[in-house]
């Protein structure tokens, strides 16, 4: 792992290069992604991520407790100016150390971690304000990224330096570059990034979604009822679907299925999306369930023989 920075409480800030390293960590409380999206086992969901070449994985540790983690993964088109592009995939803080800058200070490290532009597509006013405060900006005709496909999208262009963190979180300059050197020397293997996308079926693409999470500032909150914002990253915009943390299918209860990973269907859903979310269901009709990433219909079930 890759020391990025810290706080003088102690809070550390790492940036994970492999799947053993998890063996020496603990999982903090965390709620929201096991909620909404199922995802009950995040060890089993990291070691996966820091199997791909395409995944960076940031982590906020207490002693030897996860209580923070954002992830980004680098898209599959570089931008016209010839930089790398990364999307935001998902971002979380543990409930008892909410609302005290550290989803921020885990977005700067991801920002400074991954040379290049950011990609992110908020779901909402309350989610958009809280991007827009992080120098996230709407694309513009001179926009390094073409994004005339994927109308809603926000872009935070390499080299804006944030103004909004608190000067007691301590960068380890050193990390940082260790950690752009990385990415830069997997550039040079792009052949075999190629080969891993295609070869991986759980391997994510531009056109996938992951509901972030990230705590923002009261003053952000006021501008809504919500008391997090919840953010769809990259992908095109289906009009009139809801949020996907929304979905709540009648048929199969939410507490006998795990979400396995994202699947692309051979049709499209009637809202005009092809992305599900597959889940395995257990108790008296086990079989997997594919489900809308857009607006949360069931699309097809598949029973077990």
């Amino acid at each position: 792992m890759i020391d990025l920075a810290c706080y003088d409480g102690g809070l550390r800030f790492f940036k994970l290069k492999y799947p053993y390293e998890l063996d020496k960590l603990k999982i903090g409380s965390f709620d929201y992604f096991n909620k909404h999206l199922g995802m009950s086992d995040y060890m089993g969901n990291f070691s996966s991520w820091l199997k791909r070449q395409s995944v960076t994985l940031i982590v906020g540790i207490e002693d030897v407790t996860i209580v923070g983690w954002v992830m980004t993964e680098r898209w599959n088109q570089d931008a016209r100016d010839g930089r790398s592009v990364h999307v935001l995939r998902g971002i979380e803080v543990s409930p008892s150390i909410s609302r005290k800058g550290i989803g921020k200070a885990l977005f700067l490290l991801s920002f400074k971690a991954c040379p290049g532009h950011m990609l992110t597509k908020p779901v909402n006013s309350v989610a958009k304000a809280f991007f827009l405060s992080l120098g996230f900006q709407e694309p513009t005709k001179n926009c390094p990224v073409d994004l005339s496909s994927y109308p809603g999208y926000l872009i935070l262009p390499e080299g804006h330096e944030s103004k909004s963190i608190s000067t007691e979180l301590k960068i380890n300059k050193g990390g940082i570059l260790e950690s752009q050197k990385e990415l830069s020397i997997k550039d040079v293997f792009r052949p075999a990034f190629a080969s891993v996308s295609i070869q991986d079926p759980e391997i994510m693409t531009s056109q996938d979604s992951t509901v972030v999470r990230d705590t923002v500032e009261h003053d952000i909150l006021k501008a809504g009822s919500q008391t997090e914002a919840d953010v769809h990253s990259v992908r095109p915009s289906s009009s009139g679907c809801s949020p996907i943390d929304q979905f709540a299918p009648d048929t199969i209860s939410s507490n006998s299925r795990e979400f396995l990973k994202e699947h692309k269907m051979m049709s499209s859903c009637s809202c005009g999306e092809y992305m599900t979310h597959k889940y395995a269901v257990s108790g008296s009709f086990p079989g997997f369930l594919f489900i809308c990433t857009a607006c949360g219909n069931e699309r097809y079930f598949l029973k077990n023989k």
